[in-house]
């Protein structure tokens, strides 16, 4: 920005930079592309960034749902069995760490739920419209990530179904 160069921050911001008449005017000028070719690649751009995005969310979708909230719930429902057995037994529980990974998985849950409405409930016009309708999906995604993340932290290693970062880290 400081050099007078535009910052475009993401795919959507930067494809319409290809049919402006300044862009089309020097690809034109040197022979490289047509005003139609340009225009096709704009538009095969957006088609293929709308199709990566949604390919990226129903599988962040599907991941959520099938994989990480399954060993979320079983860590949950194993804390919650050992409070029950020690208030049972007459010793108070901590029930510090129950709480925390019940708070997180609501949050995976409210996180799929907004992700599932979304990757369900579009209807695009254009290019364009579908394009961003799938970046609109990137906040859902992201807080899935968080969760996601948050909770293979804390979910024992036995029934985190995924590799973890430290594993992947440290596979020799």
């Amino acid at each position: 920005a400081s050099r007078g160069l535009p910052n475009l921050k993401t795919t959507l911001d930067a494809l319409p930079e290809l049919i402006k008449p300044d862009a089309i005017a020097l690809f034109e000028k040197y022979s490289v592309f047509s005003d139609r070719e340009m225009h096709s690649r704009y538009e095969i751009g957006l088609e293929q960034y709308a199709l990566t995005v949604s390919v990226e969310a129903k599988l962040t979708l599907e991941l959520g749902t099938t994989v990480i909230l399954p060993a979320a719930l079983r860590y949950q429902t194993e804390l919650a069995s050992n409070v029950a057995t020690m208030k049972a037994a007459g010793v108070e529980p901590s029930t510090a760490l129950l709480k925390d990974v019940s708070a997180t998985v609501a949050e995976l849950v409210s996180a799929l739920a907004d992700l599932k409405k979304g990757v369900e409930d579009h209807s695009a016009t254009s290019a364009m419209d579908e394009a961003a309708h799938m970046q609109g999906l990137l906040p859902a995604m992201e807080a899935v990530r968080a969760a996601a993340d948050s909770l293979e932290s804390v979910v024992a290693d036995d029934l985190w179904p995924l590799p973890t970062y430290q594993e992947m880290l440290y596979i020799l």
